[in-house]
């Protein structure tokens, strides 16, 4: 049986659950703003770009970059399709106001393992951030709780004025998954 976010998203036109989860991150927090450019890693199939373009309006713009086909179409999202370890791609970005990940890896449902690949998936997303975001920029990064979550934090941390965790009403219960917030980067 569905849960009452992923009926939710269906009833409302997301193409994943997902979308409230950065709805409700960024109600509290304050991650996006109108007008802002935001670079979502990982935004396939789109429910975090569609939450994001509600936020930044006509005025803002997202490029989203995932190995699978995004299914957003709008005038101001920008999609490439490519790894985001892909340096020549990540470099040949401009300055973004925001970096978001939603991104997890593909489980294995050994426990062990998926915390690890999550932290991999983690730490490139930082390194995208720290080379690609504009000064004061704000990122949120999905993150399994494991051996390496709080090495992460602490990642994130040197990096970021302003760090929180937070687990969204719209993350499932049972999940292991945490958002790590980082606001105002440091220069």
């Amino acid at each position: 049986m569905k849960d009452f976010y992923t009926k939710k998203s269906r009833k409302e036109g997301y193409y994943a659950r997902s979308a409230y989860k950065l709805k409700q991150l960024n109600k509290k927090y304050q991650i996006i703003k109108k007008g802002d450019r935001v670079l979502d890693l990982g935004c396939s199939p789109g429910g975090w770009v569609q939450a994001a373009l509600e936020i930044v309006g006509n005025e803002g713009d997202i490029v989203g970059i995932d190995l699978e086909n995004a299914k957003v179409k709008a005038e101001n999202f920008t999609f490439i399709k490519a790894d985001i370890y892909n340096k020549e791609v990540i470099d040949s970005l401009e300055k973004f106001d925001v970096v978001l990940s939603d991104m997890a890896p593909k489980t294995s449902g050994i426990r062990e393992l998926d915390q690890e690949r999550s932290y991999d998936l983690a730490r490139q997303a930082l390194t995208v951030a720290k080379k690609k975001l504009k000064t004061c920029g704000n990122f949120v990064c999905k993150i399994f709780q494991g051996r390496d979550y709080q090495n992460f934090i602490n990642e994130v941390k040197k990096e970021f004025k302003f760090v929180k965790t937070a687990k969204p009403e719209a993350s499932k219960s049972g999940s292991k998954e945490m958002y790590i917030i980082g606001k105002c980067k440091d220069t």
